[in-house]
């Protein structure tokens, strides 16, 4: 039997990875939250199903029957993808994951700033107004450009959403080609028009090395006046004082987050939360009770298919199929 490691905690039973793995691999549930707890619990794993964990070459080193790092999320910047590749362990993702929910909460952020929902809902809940004129800053959405940063699977179900409502949708994404921007409506353009010219900036980057801090001040500077920010991506693709100041300073009119830099940031001493103009979500886009059963029956998947040898059918990201 193979082992399988499970690295984070979780609650509730594993009762869908078992499902899949069953009489195939062993698993176990040992939270690691450093190197050192992965190298201790994870020595005799052959594969281990991972989210945040650090997956680092010092790491991979001390794991010499590691086949398999099987990641229950679309981003990976938990793992060294090269030092993984150059040691023959195979990454896995699952790249469709919680993609439906990820929209519905891009598109649920954009439409609460538009039409001022938590301003008018405090007005009256703590206020007690009744009072449309509060809010004198209200556009029509169907007279704005939103920009997408990334043109991914997320953001192309962000369009499909907006469609209805009518803005010009324009996205910066230099990996995508042109006809297929176009099968959506949607024009591509350099990064600096996407910021001179979008009303609402939508972040659907990836974190890696070369996205690390890729909106920073010198982004938001080239940003209209009063731009709507919406990041429901990974917050290290953002630099977080950058947007802080630009806030302060009115650049960012409305901001919607569901991530920052920080993924367990202390709210008690966050100077973006108690801010009117600022939507916080606790990295909660993903959620549904079916893009989590999905999620892990998907990434056990990963690890059965990769075990047996039938490599075409796991969402291998970097090139390990031996």
């Amino acid at each position: 039997m193979k082992k399988v490691v499970l690295t984070y905690g979780s609650q509730g039973n594993l009762q869908y990875e078992e499902k899949v793995l069953d009489g195939f691999a062993d698993i176990v549930r040992i939270p690691c939250a450093t190197e050192e707890d992965l190298i201790k619990n994870c020595k005799d794993a052959d594969a281990v199903l991972s989210v945040y964990e650090p997956f680092t070459a010092f790491v991979m080193d001390n794991l010499p029957k590691l086949k398999i790092i099987a990641i229950k999320a679309i981003g990976v910047d938990n793992v060294d993808i090269e030092a993984a590749r150059k040691r023959g362990i195979a990454v896995t993702n699952i790249p469709r994951y919680c993609i439906n929910e990820v929209a519905d909460h891009t598109v649920m952020l954009l439409l609460a700033i538009n039409r001022r929902l938590i301003q008018f809902h405090n007005s009256i809940q703590n206020d007690k107004l009744w009072k449309f004129s509060i809010c004198r800053d209200i556009f029509r959405l169907s007279e704005c450009t939103i920009g997408l940063l990334g043109f991914g699977n997320i953001p192309r179900l962000v369009t499909e959403r907006l469609k209805g409502f009518g803005p010009k949708i324009i996205a910066y994404d230099p990996y995508v080609e042109k006809e297929i921007a176009n099968e959506y409506g949607v024009e591509l353009k350099n990064i600096d028009y996407l910021y001179e010219n979008s009303d609402y900036i939508c972040c659907h980057l990836p974190h890696n090395k070369y996205t690390e801090k890729f909106v920073n001040a010198d982004a938001f500077n080239g940003m209209k006046d009063g731009v709507v920010f919406i990041n429901t991506g990974r917050g290290r693709v953002v630099d977080e004082q950058a947007l802080i100041d630009a806030l302060d300073k009115g650049k960012i009119g409305y901001a919607g987050l569901d991530v920052l830099e920080n993924e367990y940031p202390d709210m008690n001493t966050s100077p973006l939360n108690g801010r009117d103009n600022v939507i916080l979500t606790p990295h909660v886009a993903f959620y549904s009770i079916a893009s989590v059963r999905d999620a892990r029956i998907h990434s056990a998947e990963n690890i059965l298919f990769y075990l047996k040898g039938e490599y075409e059918k796991c969402s291998i990201i970097n090139g390990v199929n031996a």
